[in-house]
């Protein structure tokens, strides 16, 4: 058995130049579906926030338009690369209600108050997601928001079956399962809150489902697999011969077209509640 590449929280499909654009890809999907999520949980301006595992800003960014000029976001993220990245992006968009600082999750402590603490897609990294909410939320005190966003890998799928997808999201599914990944973090957003001693919190569930042939969802696919490429071959999961990397997205888009089908990428769920 491998021993999980994110026992302490790692972000298994690194910080390589090709991660961060599909991140920043990623971003652009999904950016409304957790726009949703931040307001519906009461995210609004005049607020302090604190993004954990922030990345590259992209939610940081989104949280600091909906906080406007008298709210403050801090971003935290533990590789120094993507903060500097982070960084660039909000003084080339002369966002200045945002700040990025490096720092790692596992022993970060709040030392100014905040309103809410909000993430996107980091829980399912952490080895025990319950202990650091448990953590921050006694550091935070009564009447802090807490709101993440995160998937259900196994919700993916298309209709009628395209076996390219199938295949696609079995490979993805098994490597990050084999690298110590919560591939449906999204459903147990709930037992985690709990965990943490949370109340239990409000959630919703959203997806993506997309036909025809300039769909932006075959890339995401491909850009996913390509990136966990190199881990599924170290696993054993997949030989890159057989996954056919560079023509991937045309051949998925054409067999979901072919079938006059659709795609509906991983599932997103939103949680949200307020220490009491």
């Amino acid at each position: 058995m491998n021993s999980s590449l994110s026992s302490t929280g790692a972000y298994v499909l690194g910080h390589a130049d090709l991660e961060v654009q599909r991140l920043e890809n990623q971003a652009r999907f999904i950016g409304d579906l957790t726009e949703e999520i931040l307001r519906r949980a009461g995210l609004a301006p005049g607020m302090r926030v604190l993004d954990l595992g922030c990345g590259t800003g992209d939610v940081s960014l989104l949280a600091a338009s909906l906080v406007g000029p008298d709210g403050s976001v801090l971003g935290i993220d533990q590789a120094p690369g993507v903060i500097d990245k982070a960084r660039e992006r909000a003084e080339r968009a002369g966002i200045g209600n945002v700040r990025f600082e490096v720092a790692s999750m596992a022993d970060f402590d709040l030392v100014m108050p905040v309103d809410a603490v909000i993430g996107r897609l980091i829980l399912l990294h952490l080895p025990d997601p319950a202990a650091t909410l448990r953590r921050l939320a006694a550091q935070a005190g009564t009447g802090t928001l807490f709101v993440f966003h995160e998937m259900d890998m196994s919700t993916a799928r298309s209709m009628p079956e395209s076996p390219i997808c199938a295949q696609g999201m079995r490979w993805i599914m098994e490597t990050f399962a084999r690298a110590g990944v919560e591939t449906d973090m999204g459903s147990k957003l709930y037992s985690t809150f709990r965990r943490a001693g949370l109340p239990g919190p409000q959630m919703l569930l959203s997806a993506r489902i997309e036909g025809g042939p300039d769909s932006f969802a075959y890339q995401y696919l491909a850009e996913v697999l390509r990136t966990l490429l190199p881990l599924a071959e170290r696993f054993g999961v997949a030989r890159a011969d057989e996954v056919g990397i560079d023509t991937l997205a045309a051949r998925l888009r054409d067999e979901i077209v072919a079938l006059d089908g659709v795609i509906q990428p991983p599932a997103f769920i939103g949680a949200w509640v307020r220490v009491v």
